[in-house]
């Protein structure tokens, strides 16, 4: 046995005092660059900066807004906001998302509520995404990838005091942003916080046609603080309070009354740990959601609903990371208990009448933890290997006893709870040369079912009208994945191609069971959640860069996707041909920008699953901004025009065919005294 693995041993049962069974392989995805080792005598704990927004088209985006350009990812709209994002075309229930690492449950059966919901942009460093089974150290019980939401620190970097306000305004929607955040950092101790509100009217699709109930008001308060104890030990704290009211989601039955989102963690971070060693991290965190749906203000209501949900999450996680010679490798232990409820009112017109009750979400408790484990190895400094794991125990069930005989009646005998094992392996080869950089991957991993797949009672879903009932006897869902990647960068070009192709064993989907009724009226039906023999999902995208004329930049990306089942029939929400372009200008304090997006007509659609075909489309954007200092006090100011040509529309990624804003001019300006 090497020193690695006993070190490693040694690492799980000093530091985490837990049996853990041994791997043969020490696995991991960790950066391209050159490993060196070097002898630290101290701390060195550097300024993490924030988005630049003076890049952005729009600077007061909000997470979603900012995440469309992103790679991979796609967002599924139910109306003005928060809106779902999907990694390599999978849904929340196959991805992971997280803050800062900390694990976070939205509380509406809907997806009404994605955990990017309750952040902001002015609070973010950088979105880690990655794809697949190279997830992030604290990703659980995912196949598609994950994406960690990473929060703005500024650090012990003696910069003093630095204060920014953004004001936002569009047109359509009379939209309106406001907000402001402060800095503060010396030797010893750092803060940011900062205060943001969003508030929309109603919008207005093509053609100048009024959305109605696509109004939303957002609230929003954060706080990081840092300190250092000596040159070796920081505490750093996080704070984030999000408040979203009357929110108006018009591709369903139901509107929000309140989304509130509370979310705390206290981490210790020790550089320069050991020989072995260079960082420790360990964080506890605790964060709390509440959602609240009701129909109150729709019109002609037959049966007036209450729909409150709640989920409380509690967790740690500890993350060592270092090198030895060739190696760099990190090991990550975390766990989670979550708390998921959801229920449900009916009010009958007749007052006489009783009201009915039911337990959508019926007390789920979930316990997790996992080890995650990880190492690349360098050959040279043309040819490197990337391996990681994580492998989870997870126990799940049903803790109300009216949950539960409720569900045993279409069950009989079920377990209240259920223990599970769920992990993944994955390895990645990549080779550089000249301007030439090549990867292939491979993995394998699967996932327990979702709380709604599992234990979800009678949730209507308004994309195919059926009420779907959870199943508790669902297989695991396991995938492999392969991938390929490759870049050439050659001045003034960069042209980069990758793809990846999953293939599902036991994949979990909603399937129509004749002898069951459904509770909501109108429903089509009920569908029970199963498993389906095998599916695939295959991705492709390529993008080209091109530098021009010295203050030129041009950008493209057309993608491809097709997902299937196992009687080679459509995936749902998987997107026809897409494509996007632009043209970036910058000269000292000025730039601007033209962009184009749109998709093909979508062709292969899946009617079984409540989808239609939509139609082709072509956007085009216009912006421009200019930056200029008076003492200490940076101004930027920016302003376009979205949907210059005021189409009407709407994507496949758009819940009931709800039509996309039509012409929006908006202007921003930000302040940042320094």
């Amino acid at each position: 046995m090497n020193r690695l693995a006993v070190l490693f041993l040694w690492f799980l049962c000093r530091v985490f005092g837990i049996y853990a069974q041994q791997t043969t392989n020490s696995l991991s995805v960790l950066s391209d660059s050159v490993i060196r080792s070097y002898e630290l005598n101290e701390i060195v704990i550097t300024a993490k900066t924030n988005i630049d927004h003076t890049r952005q088209a729009k600077p007061a985006s909000t997470v979603e807004e900012y995440l469309q350009s992103a790679e991979k990812v796609s967002l599924i709209k139910r109306g003005n906001y928060a809106w779902e994002p999907t990694v390599n075309n999978m849904t929340t229930e196959r991805i992971s998302v997280t803050i800062d690492g900390m694990k976070i449950f939205h509380a509406c059966t809907d997806n009404m509520d994605p955990v990017t919901s309750y952040v902001e942009t002015v609070n973010l460093s950088k979105v880690n995404i990655r794809s697949g089974f190279e997830a992030s150290p604290n990703a659980s019980n995912s196949i598609g990838g994950s994406l960690d939401l990473q929060l703005n620190k500024v650090g012990f970097c003696c910069e003093g005091w630095e204060v920014n306000t953004n004001l936002g305004y569009e047109t359509n929607g009379n939209y309106r942003i406001a907000g402001t955040d402060l800095a503060f950092s010396d030797s010893a101790f750092y803060i940011n916080s900062g205060f943001f509100h969003r508030h929309s009217d109603n919008y207005h699709a093509g053609g100048n046609r009024e959305i109605a109930f696509s109004q939303f008001t957002k609230y929003n308060i954060f706080a990081n603080l840092g300190y250092l104890v000596d040159k070796k030990h920081a505490i750093e704290a996080t704070f984030i309070y999000d408040r979203a009211s009357d929110v108006g989601y018009p591709a369903l039955a139901m509107d929000v009354e309140t989304a509130e989102g509370l979310i705390s963690s206290l981490s210790y971070r020790r550089e320069n740990l050991s020989r072995f060693f260079a960082r420790w991290e360990t964080k506890l965190y605790f964060n709390k959601v509440i959602h609240i749906m009701d129909d109150t203000e729709r019109p002609d209501v037959v049966i007036h609903m209450d729909m409150p949900g709640k989920t409380r999450t509690g967790g740690i996680y500890s993350l060592l990371e270092g090198c030895i010679g060739k190696h760099r490798y990190s090991f990550n232990w975390d766990a989670y208990y979550n708390q998921s409820y959801a229920e449900m009112t009916m009010y009958p017109s007749n007052l006489s009448e009783k009201e009915m009750f039911m337990l959508t979400w019926p007390d789920v408790r979930t316990l997790n933890t996992g080890l995650f484990v990880a190492d690349e190895y360098r050959f040279d400094e043309q040819h490197s290997v990337r391996l990681s794991s994580k492998w989870s125990f997870q126990r799940d069930g049903i803790h109300s006893d009216f949950g539960l005989n409720t569900l045993r009646i279409y069950y009989p005998g079920m377990a209240s709870y259920k223990n599970r094992l769920v992990g993944n392996i994955s390895g990645r080869y990549r080779f550089c040369f000249g301007g030439w950089e090549a990867s292939a991957g491979a993995g394998y991993g699967n996932r327990a079912p979702s709380v709604s797949e599992a234990y979800g009672f009678y949730l209507f879903n308004t994309f195919d009208a059926y009420d779907y009932l959870g199943n508790p006897h669902l297989k695991h869902e396991s995938s492999v994945e392969a991938n390929i990647e490759t870049k050439w960068t050659r001045s003034p070009f960069i042209v980069k191609a990758n793809a990846s192709y999953f293939y599902f064993t036991n994949y979990i989907v909603g399937k129509p069971h004749k002898d069951l009724s459904s509770m909501t009226i109108g429903a089509s039906g009920v569908k029970v959640y199963e498993n389906l023999p095998h599916a695939s999902i295959l991705n492709i995208n390529l993008s080209l860069k091109y530098f021009l004329l010295r203050y030129f930049a041009w950008n493209g990306r057309i993608t491809y996707s097709r997902g299937q089942d196992d009687k080679k029939g459509d995936l749902p929400l998987i997107p026809p041909i897409s494509y996007e372009s632009s043209l970036a200008f910058k000269k000292g304090r000025l730039s601007a920008e033209a962009a184009v997006s749109g998709a093909f007509r979508q062709t292969h659609y899946s009617a079984g699953y409540g989808e239609d075909e939509t139609k082709g489309y072509l956007i085009g954007n216009l912006s421009i901004g200019y930056g200029f200092k008076i003492n200490k006090v940076i101004f930027n100011l920016k302003s376009g025009v979205e949907n210059v040509f005021d189409m009407y529309y709407s994507t496949y990624a758009d819940w009931k065919n709800i039509p996309r804003k039509g012409r929006n001019v908006f202007i921003n300006l930000g302040i940042s005294v320094l």
